[in-house]
């Protein structure tokens, strides 16, 4: 099955990193206890890529909370070759939650991401920042997100949300320079109507940026349903079509307490955002 390719230049900055298929270590959590019942106050701290007929871990991105519930570190494992692929202690001071020498996330007063700061070079700290601005609608919902460097006096890239039944079921990227704007990204969610979940993670094709920090994170409200496909569309820089990636989400299994335990993804894999081919396993930290 395609993996998708991590995208390079100005939209998805510097943060990704490939998630390969290899058996990996899994951090504490739980996927179920006693009655397959998670518990009270729960959310998600374990993400596993699993084989499929096994449940055997192939890779997994955890999250180390401490007794507030906020993220303190994230560990991104490979342990075929007993490596950390990547990893990121989280500190907080004020409306900032800082994740590494240069990057660093604003809050709003409602907690949730207003701005995020990275470098171009993330290698060379007098490099230009990337900055993420993050709107929310009246409801909370994330409407707009737009992406510029610091010494740009205009956001050249822009991402629209739309919302309908409590679910996002489209965003529209766009990039304006010196002329017309130009389609980067395009995405459409359908969901099963008969399905939610307790305090899932958030489900946003677009957000390559703050996936690695999707458990501890607030980006607005999320979808009221369960996703069940996912298609996304990249556009070169012509504006013509680049990729298109399709995804069906399947097999969707629950804890008896209303947590999602795993999935299976069928067709194309959307690694850089946690949505793995084939069997994914969920675990959860309680308070």
């Amino acid at each position: 099955m395609r993996q998708m390719s991590i995208l390079s230049g100005l939209v998805l900055g510097g943060l990704l990193f490939s998630c390969s298929k290899e058996e990996s270590i899994e951090n504490g959590g739980s996927s179920g206890g006693v009655g397959n019942i998670i518990g009270n106050n729960c959310k998600v701290n374990t993400i596993i890529a699993a084989d499929s007929l096994t449940g055997k871990g192939l890779f997994s991105l955890y999250t180390a909370f401490n007794s507030n519930q906020q993220g303190t570190r994230v560990e991104a494992y490979d342990s075929i070759n007993f490596m950390l692929e990547a990893a990121s202690d989280l500190t907080y001071k004020g409306d900032t939650i800082r994740v590494g020498p240069n990057e660093y996330f604003v809050t709003d007063v409602s907690k949730r991401i207003s701005k995020f700061f990275t470098k171009l070079d993330p290698t060379d700290p007098t490099s230009d920042d990337y900055v993420y601005n993050y709107s929310y609608d009246a409801s909370g919902y994330l409407k707009e997100k737009t992406i510029s460097l610091a010494g740009l006096p205009v956001a050249p890239v822009k991402f629209v949300y739309t919302w309908a039944g409590g679910n996002l079921v489209k965003v529209d990227g766009t990039l304006t320079l010196l002329g017309p704007s130009q389609k980067i990204l395009a995405a459409e969610l359908t969901y099963d109507a008969s399905k939610t979940a307790k305090n899932f993670i958030q489900i946003m094709p677009d957000a390559f940026e703050a996936f690695f920090f999707v458990m501890t994170v607030d980006i607005g409200k999320k979808s009221t349903n369960v996703v069940k496909t996912i298609k996304m569309t990249t556009y070169d820089d012509k504006g013509n079509v680049a990729d298109i990636y399709n995804t069906a989400i399947k097999n969707v299994k629950f804890s008896s307490d209303g947590y999602i335990t795993e999935w299976y993804a069928e067709g194309d894999g959307f690694d850089p955002l946690g949505i793995f081919a084939g069997r994914t396993i969920f675990k959860y930290i309680c308070k």
